[in-house]
């Protein structure tokens, strides 16, 4: 036995099942590598990785193995309920004159499915699952392009922005237009017009008296113009005034659905984006099921693909068990002889 593996073994000896040195044993044969190191503690960094062995020992008890990528390490603590295999975990040691040992969970594997590490492929029955794999990512493909062409009927549909000022622009071009349409019909009449003509002669012809009745009667006809439009204009701005509350609602239906076109755009721009990750996501995922295939590890329990795969939700779990599982994938290359 090795220095590693008979340390740990010495570590877990009070509850450890008799089989256990086998499973741990083949583990460390099956993952191409030569021992599992004994987690220690380090100031700066976790033991972080994929969560490839795990046992309980006794009532409190547990025995958690990592695969690190260049190492599989081990750790006894109180865990409590164990994650799934597969899970990307991360072994965290708590400061103290005695070392305790904590696993965190950063992302559990999200598929009910049982991955055993400790066993390789034995035919063609061990690698079925690859083939419902297969067929499940198709499945998202399919479900995700008919998803982006909702999307973009979904946009085509929507309406248009309006071009809406704000509030007090509204109010003061209204303002301005009920002002030139009381000076048009408040302006001097023909009559008027003529009576000025005639004044503004006299100011400046005949005598000093007569200059001076031709300039009161200027006046006269000019303040009594403007004492129409005094009275006009009042009129108008108090029916405006009854308006106003009308006006304002019209302008915040606008804005609101100004704002609810907005919304629902940003919501298909995040969501579009989204389809397309999840697109991206199915054919890397398809592209390494080859290399799955020749995997040291076994998936049983995945014998149809998972029903409503067109819900994001169940596509993301299925995309991202296949992600930890590549996670899982080993990196060394010495395999041991026994």
């Amino acid at each position: 036995m090795t220095h590693g593996l008979a340390g740990l073994m010495e570590e877990v000896a009070p509850g450890a099942r008799p089989s256990l040195a086998d499973d741990l044993w083949r583990l460390v044969y099956t993952r191409n590598h030569v021992d599992v190191d004994r987690a220690r503690p380090y100031l700066d960094r976790d033991h972080a990785g994929i969560l490839v062995y795990a046992t309980s020992l006794d009532r409190k008890r547990a025995l958690a193995i990592v695969e690190t990528g260049d190492r599989l390490v081990g750790a006894v603590g109180s865990f409590g309920p164990l994650p799934r295999l597969g899970s990307a975990v991360r072994l965290s040691a708590s400061g103290g004159a005695i070392t305790t040992w904590r696993l965190i969970v950063d992302e559990a594997f999200p598929l009910a499915l049982d991955v055993h590490f400790d066993r390789a492929p034995g035919g063609a029955a061990d690698r079925r699952w690859i083939g419902v794999m297969r067929h499940a990512l198709g499945a998202i493909r399919a479900a995700e392009a008919v998803r982006r062409d909702g999307f973009a009927a979904r946009r085509r549909a929507l309406p248009k922005f309006v071009d809406v000022p704000s509030c007090d622009d509204v109010v003061r071009e209204r303002i301005d237009a009920l002002r030139l349409e009381v000076e048009r019909e408040t302006a001097h009449t023909t009559e008027e017009n003529d009576e000025l003509d005639a004044a503004r002669y006299a100011r400046f012809s005949g005598t000093y008296f007569e200059q001076r009745r031709g300039h009161d009667r200027e006046a006269a006809i000019v303040r009594s113009r403007q004492q129409r439009f005094d009275e006009r204009m009042r009129a108008a701005l108090e029916a405006f005034r009854r308006e106003l509350p009308e006006l304002h609602q019209r302008w915040r239906a606008m804005q609101s659905a100004n704002e609810a076109t907005r919304a629902t755009l940003l919501w298909l721009e995040g969501a579009y984006a989204e389809s397309r990750a999840r697109m991206r996501a199915a054919f890397t995922a398809s592209r390494w099921l080859d290399a799955l295939a020749e995997a040291p590890f076994v998936v049983s329990g995945f014998d149809a693909p998972p029903p409503d795969l067109d819900d994001p939700v169940r596509a993301n779990d299925v995309l991202r068990a296949v992600a930890l599982l590549v996670r899982a994938l080993p990196r060394t290359g010495a395999r041991i002889a026994v």
